[in-house]
């Protein structure tokens, strides 16, 4: 079992953070991402399951099931995806007013390298961390327009 975990701080308010980062409509075909849905339960209930296409650095299918969600809080959920499984909790911190703190730690569970010819572990490291810059950037256009004047 491999394990990582980092943060990043976003200039954002935190409910607009957390607002972007569930949002799969906004991640659909783009980034990493191809196609995107939920395919059992409500959006982001304890038990709902999201498929989820990723495009980057190869074309792969991932299951996610959702095992904890507090909004403006935490996201907790199980990936399947090739023979590895993994486990991650992000949490989101409001570290000013208009400063958000989001962190991730990941476990991941299950070989895959010898198939693919490398280490699968650094690549989903890699990815994730691409995937939190793409909502970082996100969150700031965003936080700017909302402070722009009409």
């Amino acid at each position: 079992m491999q394990s990582f975990a980092f943060e990043v701080a976003v200039r954002c308010p935190l409910e607009l953070v957390f607002k972007i980062y569930i949002d799969i409509d906004r991640w659909r075909h783009r980034s990493i991402f191809g196609e995107m849905r939920w395919v059992k339960g409500s959006p982001w209930q304890e038990g709902s399951r999201l498929t989820i296409e990723t495009r980057v650095p190869f074309r792969s299918m991932v299951d996610q099931v959702v095992q904890h969600f507090t909004a403006n809080e935490s996201v907790n959920y199980l990936s399947h995806v090739l023979a590895i499984t993994t486990e991650t909790w992000v949490t989101f911190h409001r570290d000013a007013a208009d400063e958000t703190i989001i962190r991730v730690r990941m476990q991941i569970v299950g070989k895959l390298s010898r198939a693919l010819g490398f280490a699968i572990e650094p690549v989903i490291l890699k990815t994730t961390k691409r995937f939190l810059e793409d909502v970082c950037r996100d969150c700031e256009a965003a936080a700017k327009d909302a402070s722009a004047p009409p």
